[in-house]
């Protein structure tokens, strides 16, 4: 009876390792599916910022010839000299949130160092799209009469002084308000689902989705 008892504890305890076993071969499987998941995410973020660099590189290469051409005139060599500056800017960003995105998708590292890398490029992207953002109040104007300035040959900004002036005015006071508006909603809880989605497309939605995959593989990994 003994024997029988004892052959009979041996193979539960056979059952709990096979179904250990099974248990972590199972959710082995499953953060490997989300550690897939995620890579496939990062890596269309990272043909959406080579391409990103590529059409600053052909914004720079426009705007160039321009002032160059046109560095006789004061005006012209300023406005052109701005937008190359605002290229060479553009570039440098994209080409730094590259850096950054490369990081976190060739080197493995732990989901917390994951986590803490990836808000750090979410942060780094937000104050960027605002960097890069606010001058628009300005280039929607200036940006269409250079193009309209060099294939014409005409001078556009020389009879709109007036106009263009006001046009800037106007523009100072948008990049106000937005400051004024980003500061003001900094560091506060978000609870509009609308202004969730304003920041999550300033940050990336692909890193924002790649943000609650790993906040996922996290809460899996507590468990």
């Amino acid at each position: 009876m003994t024997m029988e008892l004892d052959e009979m504890k041996r193979a539960w305890a056979k059952m709990d390792l096979r179904q250990d076993g099974m248990e972590a071969l199972l959710r082995q499987d499953l953060r490997d599916r989300r550690r897939d998941k995620l890579r496939s995410t990062m890596r269309w973020s990272l043909w959406g910022r080579a391409l990103k660099i590529a059409c600053w590189v052909a914004f720079v290469v426009f705007v160039a010839p321009f002032w160059v051409t046109h560095r006789h005139v004061t005006h012209l060599l300023v406005v052109g000299l701005l937008l190359h500056a605002y290229g060479v800017a553009g570039i440098w960003s994209s080409v730094t949130q590259l850096f950054l995105l490369i990081r976190i998708y060739l080197f493995d590292a732990p989901v917390l160092v994951q986590q803490r890398r990836l808000a750090q490029l979410r942060r780094f992207r937000m104050v960027s799209t605002l960097a890069l953002g606010l001058p628009w109040w300005f280039l929607w104007l200036l940006l269409p009469l250079v193009v309209m300035t060099w294939w014409s040959g005409v001078d556009m900004f020389a009879g709109g002084a007036g106009w263009i002036g006001a046009s800037m005015a106007v523009g100072v006071v948008g990049v106000g308000f937005s400051l004024w508006l980003a500061r003001r909603l900094a560091g506060r809880p978000i609870r509009s689902p609308w202004l969730q989605r304003v920041i999550d497309d300033m940050s990336g939605c692909s890193l924002a989705r790649a943000s609650r995959q790993l906040d996922e593989i996290a809460r899996f990994e507590r468990e």
